[in-house]
């Protein structure tokens, strides 16, 4: 029997991390995986290739891939909130969401280092599987074929990740075995070929599993992300970058490809992508790859929790409230046609009044102003976390001024300027993801954090198209788009309406920072952020990755 756990201790050792849940290997190592794997049914396959997944929940759900890509940027903001007594505060943190924000991290960074380890364990656990499914008798099973695909386009995913926040790859050659470092074109080509041999392999729409398998689907998307970006990871700090024509050419075709053929179809109602049924509602065929969260298993609220003051409330009888964290900046909010579909919904008056308990949820979108809402209070009516809300005589919901009463007890009053020390209530907020409350538990939930939606597909291939020169067939994509939405078209579209035009579209989905880069915008002032140099556009290897490895080098700069 192989030992199976020699490339784990191997892969542990060169990327430094120390975390990888080793559950699924302890199951399937007695008494002899390559048995197991002559005729395994579902439910065994399942359970073996879960590891693959395990690092997405950790990584997309909390605030980690998030933070790299979204507080390092001009939407999103998480200040140092004062309360009334000045020497109390929230959301220091050892001062992580000041260095994001200023671009002043170092290999020392708390963010940094947990992305890295966290990539490397999905890297690890996907090499781990692809060893397993590397013995005569697997590669005979014809049914093995597809889950070896969805392991090998993960292990795509989570290389490119790696790539395009640390510009190195950690990786063994899967037909050497020799442990190597792949960086700039090497990278692009051994992630393209991983694709490429998967995709004929890979399972379509309908047995994705609401977007929660890797598929054909999610395959093409990523080709094109990587092809779209290639002229960055080819030169990471170009005072321009090159978009070669050959590279927008396959943007195009692999995008046109998806939309035609693999059966997704953009969503009308913006907002039902982000709501915790999306893989079983209205919404769920525009999702092409998405994180599994399960109420009570896997996930937890940070990601919606952190967006809303402690005193508003998605529930009563619970701690269903906000943190008070995260908030977007005043640039990003006067940058939007207020008629926009995918600003804000409604789902009762922000105002003074009654309104029947079962129609209560919170309303969606970037949220600035007096917050009215339900009041959570004890049996003599005092307001109280864990109390249930108040009620009329005839048992609607009263809906009233909201006061952070966790707090100093002041108007919940968001503000649209903000800096990075500022109190309870400044900076615009961003209220995307439903705050669902399937369980008893404040943590549980069941939204899915999107990573590959049909959207792109048409920004993706717009962009593209407008790299080359045509301007017409970018704004034709860009307004098919708009028009599924239900937003007014636009006249005319050039590089700086594209970025625009992403930021409407995917504010708070993890994709800024890369588009910031792409777009040469990434070193630009904003709100309480300095200019940064190139150098930051990659962030640095960390120390005990360094440690461990002398075939990481630390990237420029750092």
């Amino acid at each position: 029997m192989k030992n199976y756990f020699l490339l784990l201790t191997i892969l542990l050792a060169f990327s430094g991390c120390a975390d990888l849940d080793e559950e699924v290997f302890d199951e399937v190592q007695v008494p002899d995986i390559e048995a197991l794997l002559k005729n395994p049914t579902p439910e065994f396959l399942d359970n073996f290739i879960a590891s693959a997944y395990a690092e997405l929940i950790p990584n997309f759900t909390e605030r980690n891939y998030f933070n790299l890509q979204e507080s390092t940027t001009d939407i999103s903001m998480t200040p140092t909130r004062l309360w009334q007594d000045p020497s109390r505060s929230d959301w220091f943190d050892g001062g992580r969401y000041v260095t994001l924000h200023t671009h002043a991290w170092d290999a020392s960074e708390v963010t940094v280092n947990t992305v890295w380890t966290l990539l490397q364990g999905g890297i690890a656990a996907c090499l781990e599987i692809l060893d397993a499914l590397d013995t005569p008798s697997a590669l005979a099973n014809p049914d093995l074929a597809p889950r070896r695909a969805e392991v090998q386009g993960l292990l795509a995913f989570y290389m490119w990740a790696t790539l395009d926040l640390y510009a190195q790859v950690p990786y063994r050659d899967l037909s050497t075995g020799e442990n190597i470092v792949l960086k700039d074109v090497a990278a692009i080509d051994e992630i393209a070929t991983l694709l490429n041999n998967a995709i004929p392999d890979l399972r379509a729409k309908n047995a994705s599993n609401s977007g929660h398998l890797f598929s054909k689907g999610a395959a093409k998307m990523l080709l094109a992300r990587l092809y779209l970006n290639k002229a960055v990871y080819e030169d990471r700090y170009a005072g321009s970058f090159n978009f070669a024509g050959a590279d927008m050419d396959q943007v195009i075709s692999i995008t046109t490809d998806l939309i035609q053929n693999e059966g997704y179809n953009i969503a009308s109602e913006y907002f039902r992508l982000f709501d915790g049924d999306s893989d079983n509602n209205s919404a769920t065929d525009e999702l092409i790859f998405t994180v599994n969260c399960q109420a009570g298993l896997t996930c937890n609220r940070a990601f919606t929790a952190m967006v809303m003051s402690q005193g508003q409330y998605a529930a009563d009888a619970g701690s269903f409230r906000g943190w008070n964290g995260f908030c977007t900046l005043p640039e990003f909010v006067d940058s939007w046609d207020t008629n926009d579909a995918r600003i804000f919904e409604e789902k009762y008056p922000n105002e003074a009044g009654v309104i029947d308990p079962d129609t209560y949820k919170l309303n969606r979108g970037i949220q600035v102003g007096v917050q009215y809402g339900p009041v959570p209070v004890n049996a003599d009516g005092i307001p109280t976390e864990g109390g249930t809300f108040r009620r009329d005589a005839d048992g609607n919901l009263v809906i009233q001024e909201l006061t952070n009463f966790l707090r100093d007890d002041q108007v919940i009053d968001y503000s649209k300027e903000v800096s990075l020390t500022s109190n309870q209530w400044a900076g615009a907020r961003v209220f995307k993801y439903e705050y669902d409350t399937p369980g008893p538990g404040r943590w549980d939930t069941n939204i899915n954090p999107v990573i590959f939606r049909l959207a792109d597909a048409y920004l993706m291939r717009a962009e593209a198209k407008l790299r080359k020169g045509d301007a017409g067939g970018a704004l034709d994509d860009v307004n098919e788009l708009r028009t599924a939405r239900g937003i007014a078209e636009l006249t005319s579209i050039d590089l700086d309406g594209m970025l625009d035009e992403r930021g409407f579209e995917f504010y708070y989905e993890s994709h800024r920072r890369t588009d910031l880069v792409r777009f040469g915008k990434f070193g630009d002032t904003w709100t309480d952020k300095p200019a940064s140099d190139a150098n930051k556009r990659v962030f640095p290897i960390p120390l005990n990755a360094l440690a461990s490895s002398t075939k990481l080098t630390q990237n420029m700069g750092y």
